[in-house]
């Protein structure tokens, strides 16, 4: 009888594991950690594990509204360039225009919204698809920063206190970006587990007729996770711009494939419905221990890229296998 409970408590306890979304990307990065950890002890050092968040924080910014985004059944190719757009435009408030700290992030911010409020009005409205419209749209944000800039980084900003935004240290031990990732995070769970907007979010991404039949503005929802990506993708450009002291026109080039890669680690469904923040931050964990890890264990920086794409696969497989151990099917 004993051997009996025993057996029925680890199925139960597998079955509770295999039921998180998270367990996809959760049992590569506790893989990862181990193997790095005993190739060089120097990863598990105090700065070295804040290098890792401060650089998960940047992606996790733009992560966590993308995560809604996805649930909703959308995609978003435009977050690189709306983070370049974000960056430059707080750097012309500030160089150029002299208008402040606060008003230049506001207009970085709101030309962040305007590439949204665009991109949603193609996608929704027009319905035409996202994939085409977002790949549009990154060329000719692109298009614009290097036409007003000449590919020349904009700088002499003039004011030493926004350095402290992506510089600065609270307490002198943690970088003000990984409290903003974490409240940012925290705010976006919340908003997606605990309010109407959030289940909303979920409706329209499991099934639109149904959502409509059920009263949800289904238009206006995904107006909002739209807008909502691309103006967060332009905060964490400010956020580059205050930590490289200069508006960068490639800023976050490149890395609107790695942020939706790790969304996907995550557990969040291409095809939209479910997802988590927490299985998004820890997707954004992941890809900053690869890197990192490959420097430790002085890996030619040639191999990140298959390594990466291993370790998607192999989570797309551990995710499938999750969905089929917790009676989600296949």
């Amino acid at each position: 009888m004993n051997t009996l409970k025993n057996k029925e408590n680890k199925r139960s306890l597998a079955s509770i594991f295999f039921a998180r979304t998270e367990t996809g990307v959760l049992l590569p990065l506790v893989i990862l950690l181990v193997i790095i950890g005993c190739v060089n002890s120097d990863f598990f050092a105090f700065t070295n594990l804040v290098d890792i968040l401060r650089s998960s924080s940047y992606t996790f910014i733009i992560a966590a509204p993308l995560t809604l985004l996805m649930i909703s059944g959308g995609m978003d190719l435009s977050i690189a360039a709306s983070t370049a757009l974000g960056c430059v435009v707080c750097a012309w408030g500030l160089a150029d225009f002299h208008i402040g700290i606060f008003p230049s992030i506001l207009l970085a911010l709101a030309a962040g919204a305007v590439v949204g409020a665009l991109k949603a009005a193609l996608v929704v409205t027009f319905n035409l698809p996202a994939f085409i419209i977002t790949l549009g749209l990154t060329k000719i944000v692109n298009s614009f920063i290097l036409v007003t800039t000449d590919g020349i980084a904009v700088s002499n900003l003039g004011n030493e206190s926004f350095k402290a935004l992506g510089q600065g240290k609270a307490f002198g031990m943690v970088h003000w970006t990984i409290i903003l990732a974490v409240v940012i995070g925290v705010s976006m769970h919340i908003l997606l587990n605990r309010t109407k907007f959030g289940r909303a979010v979920a409706a329209c991404g499991g099934n639109r007729e149904t959502a409509k039949l059920a009263g949800i503005n289904v238009v206006k929802t995904r107006y909002i996770v739209e807008i909502m990506v691309s103006v967060f993708a332009a905060f964490c450009g400010v956020c580059m711009c205050s930590r490289f002291n200069s508006g960068q026109p490639a800023a976050g080039a490149g890395t609107e494939l790695t942020i939706m890669a790790s969304v996907i680690i995550g557990g969040t469904s291409m095809m939209g419905g479910s997802g988590t923040i927490l299985g998004s931050f820890l997707g954004c964990v992941l890809l900053a221990v690869i890197n990192n890890g490959l420097v430790l264990m002085r890996v030619s920086t040639n191999w990140q890229n298959m390594i990466f794409g291993l370790i998607l696969v192999i989570s797309l497989f551990i995710d499938r296998y999750r969905r089929a151990k917790s009676g989600g099917g296949l």
